[in-house]
């Protein structure tokens, strides 16, 4: 599994390392910690983002984006019909 610390996740994306911080603490983008305390993340932290900056695009404030994260994590894990 591919990990990121948080300057790699945000060349990876673009994004300012700011704005990863600032999403973690808005709880749109949870972390793990290195033991000496580097925040860590996966790859579908990429996948995250990436949903996170197109319901910005949308127009959705970030209070809103929460909500939308929940319902795709729950769509994610059903099935998909052929």
């Amino acid at each position: 599994m591919t990990t990121y610390r948080i300057s790699q996740l945000a060349v990876r994306r673009g994004v300012p390392a700011t704005t990863l911080r600032f999403y973690e603490e808005a709880g749109l983008l949870p972390a793990d910690r290195t033991p000496s305390g580097y925040r860590v993340y996966g790859e579908d932290a990429v996948e995250r983002l990436a949903f996170i900056s197109s319901a910005k695009l949308l127009g959705l404030a970030l209070e809103e984006i929460p909500e939308l994260l929940a319902v795709h994590a729950v769509n994610a894990l059903r099935p998909q019909s052929t």
